[in-house]
């Protein structure tokens, strides 16, 4: 029937031309087959769950422990463009840029960024495709919040909805909202200029007038891996030049030499980092290179330039030459050939500037480095670590740990194990783990990032591998120059849980040294845990002793470690009161605390670097580091074992030494420290 009175609505507003204005378009341009009437709302459910919202995202009951009720919502249309508006909420979606997973991305509520959306007839029961852009909306457990837009195209049982008439609307409030979203009558030009002050690129966009620009908007073209700020906010007026200046700095995910009288020599890796990248005959990866060829010149390769003038990739074996296009295969070239470097939640990927594709291991040319056209397969993504590094250590309980060490005139002897979060479901991505290495390497820590296994309801599976983290670290503190005294836990969110789980539930010698938590869940209290951490973690019914156990906030004594802690006050997805109730019990048990609350609803920040805040929590994190230096006893590396010299010696540069002095060193494939 309801499909019957929307054709209906079709014919009528086709034969009568039924236009009210160009805002107030009532039928979608891009869809003949389904006629969202302006004055009502709708419902749409899949087979796996019913959208609804809550806390800011667009939810489905497929993810029970993150779902809203059923949601109401309309299709508002304005200028031939469709778009979903959430009735409860009077707000519009659009697609989170940041995917938490590969290409999935939540989809979330605002007036500030609005993007359309296209619904598209089909022969199924349940009869509509709902898109946006590129992406399409999906239903699936296994998602964040039950619903996200990933590039799945195929239609299945997860991306098939029903839409049902549900009650009358007013498109008011919603088309003024739109309007004035899209209303512009000033010109804005940006001038990018780096840090130098080079002018680097010149952006002409609209604004409205009287609005104050003290940040790039949505619609400004970002390059990757640069971060944009404006010093002096610009309030645009009409018919004016408005110059808003904005400095660019690039955060990329290796450093860049200069020039190659001091390169900064790296491994390159494809396949989740276990195929190395080489430049023996023919280009091609090799799966396991073993530590001996990661330090030979072929397995070296250092980048220079930056995301504006592209990235050179040179390799040590010959470094005048770099790597380029021949046909369609990727070899050194005589040129300074020049990639467009694309960001990933797991890497990053190199993409000829001409077509577009990516860099490729194509495993049926025998690993031949060659060209594909997809960013998300994981032959084209990139990780880098420095020469010499541990790339992955398995522990005694089948957890992994990859590791990043500092140079050896940085290293002060410490390590951080840096755990990230998931919710007990998943290993969330690098701007939770890695991409802290090069800050905390920096200031002279050795960086161990903990994979730990899921506990899919035994609650001491994650505790036992962070117990064994420790103990690994500690066990080969010589040769790793550490100080076995000087470890310390860095968590995020359900890893947040994990590392203050392992600082309140080990004791003496075994205990950490500091604990950092970022938005971490702590307590298991059903009335602010965040669910499916809590039903990951302990089942679905689990005892009120279980949960009191993993409550940390509870298990807090006088000897708990110091910690530091950086949370959202308005965090919709773990509530700040877990922060604030852990740090009420450190300060009620005398543990020295320093907190960072931030007036923000996000979570999930970690190491993001366009987060408004990301500055702000380096420099902040920076000097409590720092200021442990005057609190954890400064005791030099510890002294190795005899090494044998000459022979099969490298610095963490890279580079062959044949008299080691005082420092870090690769020994025969093993990180050895010299006195």
């Amino acid at each position: 029937m309801i499909l019957r009175m929307m054709k209906k609505c079709q014919l009528i507003l086709l034969a009568l031309g039924l236009l009210m204005s160009s805002g107030t378009m009532l039928v979608s341009a891009q869809s003949s087959t389904f006629v969202p009437a302006s004055g009502k709302s709708y419902t749409i459910s899949g087979q796996r769950g019913d959208f609804g919202t809550k806390n800011g995202f667009l939810t489905s009951t497929a993810t029970p422990s993150a779902a809203g009720p059923k949601g109401k919502f309309a299709f508002v249309s304005y200028n031939e463009r469709l778009y979903l508006y959430s009735v409860a909420d009077k707000m519009f979606m659009y697609r989170d840029k940041t995917p938490y997973r590969d290409t999935w991305c939540n989809v979330v509520l605002s007036n500030e960024i609005i993007e359309p959306i296209e619904i598209t007839k089909t022969n199924n029961a349940y009869p509509y495709y709902l898109t946006s852009g590129d992406y399409v909306f999906n239903t699936y457990s296994g998602t964040q919040k039950g619903v996200c837009l990933s590039q799945w195209t195929k239609q299945d049982a997860g991306n098939l909805y029903k839409i049902e008439e549900a009650d009358d609307f007013d498109p008011t409030e919603a088309l003024a909202t739109l309007t004035g979203h899209f209303s512009t009558d000033a010109t804005v030009t940006y001038n990018v200029r780096d840090v130098e002050g080079r002018l680097l690129e010149t952006q002409t966009l609209k604004g409205k007038s009287g609005a104050v620009i003290s940040a790039v908007p949505a619609d400004f073209v970002r390059k990757a891996y640069t971060l944009y700020s404006i010093a002096n906010p610009v309030t645009l007026t009409k018919g004016e030049d408005n110059i808003v200046e904005v400095e660019a700095v690039f955060q990329m995910p290796f450093s860049t030499s200069e020039n190659m009288s001091e390169p900064h020599w790296y491994n390159l890796y494809l396949r989740s980092g276990s195929d190395a990248v080489n430049a023996n005959e023919g280009y091609k990866c090799k799966e396991g290179a073993t530590r001996g060829e990661l330090t030979s010149d072929a397995y070296q390769w250092a980048f220079q330039g930056n995301p504006y003038e592209g990235i050179v990739v040179r390799n040590r074996s010959n470094a005048a030459r770099s790597l380029g296009k021949s046909g369609d295969l990727v070899v050194l070239v005589d040129e300074d050939f020049r990639w467009s470097i694309v960001e990933h939640a797991n890497g990053f990927l190199l993409a000829n500037p001409a077509d577009g594709r990516f860099i490729n291991e194509y495993k049926s040319q025998d690993g031949h480095l060659s060209f594909w056209h997809s960013a998300t397969d994981v032959n084209s993504i990139f990780t880098v670590e420095e020469v010499g590094t541990l790339q992955s250590v398995k522990l005694s309980t089948g957890a992994t740990m990859r590791m990043f060490a500092p140079s050896a005139e940085k290293s002060k002897g410490r390590a951080v194990i840096v755990i990230p979060g998931g919710g007990y479901q998943y290993i969330a991505g690098s701007t939770e783990g890695a991409d802290w290495a090069p800050m905390l390497n920096e200031l002279g820590y050795t960086v161990a990032v903990l994979s730990y296994n899921l506990p899919k309801g035994k609650a001491d599976v994650p505790l036992n591998d962070g117990r064994a983290a420790l103990k690994y670290l500690r066990d080969n503190a010589d040769d790793l120059g550490l100080h076995p005294d000087q470890i310390g836990v860095m968590g995020f969110s359900a890893g947040g849980h994990l590392a203050s789980t392992i600082a309140t539930h080990t004791t003496g010698d075994e205990r950490p040294a500091f604990q950092i938590l970022f938005y971490p869940v702590i307590t298991m209290e059903a009335s602010y845990t965040h669910a499916g951490s809590r039903e990951n973690l302990l089942g679905t019914n689990p005892s009120q002793a279980l949960v009191d156990l993993y409550s940390n906030e509870k298990q807090v004594t006088s000897e708990t470690p110091r910690a530091y802690l950086c949370w959202g006050e308005n965090d919709g997805t773990v509530p700040s009161a877990n922060s604030k109730n852990y740090v009420k019990a450190l300060e009620a048990a005398g543990v020295p605390v320093h907190t960072l609350p931030l007036n923000v609803g996000n979570h999930g920040f970690g190491f993001k670097t366009d987060f408004a805040y990301h500055n702000q929590i380096v420099s902040d994190l920076t000097k409590w580091l720092q200021e442990l230096d005057g609190i954890l006893t400064a005791i030099e590396a510890p002294e190795a074992q005899s090494i044998p010299v000459p022979g099969g010696c490298y610095n963490l540069a890279g580079q062959r030494v044949t008299s080691p002095v005082r420092g870090l060193y690769i020994v025969d494939g093993k990180l050895k420290v010299v006195r």
